[in-house]
């Protein structure tokens, strides 16, 4: 069977409804916010995509992964980022572990059993883990931010062994197909988006997509091509196909992560009711 690596959010069930017909105040808080929700969502899918280029990494590469992959991925992304040492990249990770909050919250993470079978962490812990490896890196930097989790001073200097292990590893093992001359084949489409125009609009003009296969085409030299796809997936996914070699992004994620963010800024501001149950 065809292995795709993914990261995936799907509908299950809804507590209430959001109301159709807010008053002035909410329209107001729309406006005031729509900026912060789409850099949310929008940083979250960076986060996604890095993670997935993790993925494409371990195959295309063959690399050794001990332990859970998709944990892997996770600190691939975190790494990626944090090396690129920019406020930028920093808000990046920030918003991701708040999304990992977030979707903790909202999907019930660890509630259910089957929630401790499954490939991932739970979504709480890849908040932590992040955080956990920002510190880990720069101590003085991070802090605030270790401090803001209730990480504990103990546990943010053990940190620090955490990202030098995930540091030295991955520096040794992508240095196998890093920074050669030719570089990586990478093709960028976004299809139509059959429904989800405005969370198709905010992804692209994010910028994102096509960042993530800049970084592909210009530090890696892949035997393959590779296929970057944006498109309407009927759920809100993002994965990695090793038979194609294709990074897929669903125009539904970006939806959901606007949708979260705008949950919890309506949530904080007293607007709206009811929020979405949903289960992965």
């Amino acid at each position: 069977m065809m292995r795709v690596w993914g990261f995936r959010l799907a509908y299950a069930a809804m507590l209430g409804l959001i109301c159709s017909a807010l008053p002035a105040q909410a329209d107001e808080f729309s406006k005031q916010h729509r900026a912060e929700m789409r850099r949310f969502a929008a940083n979250n899918s960076l986060f996604v995509l890095y993670h997935e280029v993790g993925h494409l990494l371990f195959h295309q590469l063959e690399l050794p992964v001990l332990g859970r992959e998709e944990d892997a991925a996770d600190n691939v992304a975190t790494w990626i980022l944090l090396n690129k040492r920019s406020k930028q990249a920093d808000r990046t990770l920030a918003d991701a572990a708040r999304g990992w909050i977030y979707s903790g919250v909202a999907y019930k993470s660890g509630d259910s059993e089957s929630d401790y079978a499954t490939g991932h962490s739970l979504d709480k812990q890849r908040a932590y883990q992040i955080v956990c490896l920002m510190v880990g890196m720069d101590e003085k930097a991070f802090r605030p931010i270790a401090d803001e989790y209730r990480i504990d001073a103990a546990r943010q200097g053990a940190c620090n062994w955490d990202y030098s292990t995930v540091n030295r590893s991955l520096r040794g093992l992508l240095n196998r197909g890093a920074n050669a001359p030719t570089g990586t084949e990478v093709t960028v489409t976004y299809h139509d988006p059959n429904g989800a125009e405005a969370a198709a609009d905010a992804f692209q003009s994010s910028g994102v997509f096509d960042e993530v296969a800049d970084y592909v085409r210009r530090n890696y030299s892949l035997s393959v091509p590779v296929a970057f796809n944006a498109r309407s997936c009927g759920e809100a996914n993002a994965f990695y196909d090793p038979k194609t070699v294709e990074v897929i992004f669903c125009y539904e994620l970006m939806e959901e992560y606007m949708k979260l963010s705008k949950e919890n800024l309506e949530a904080a501001s007293g607007v709206g009711s009811g929020k979405s149950k949903i289960q992965r």
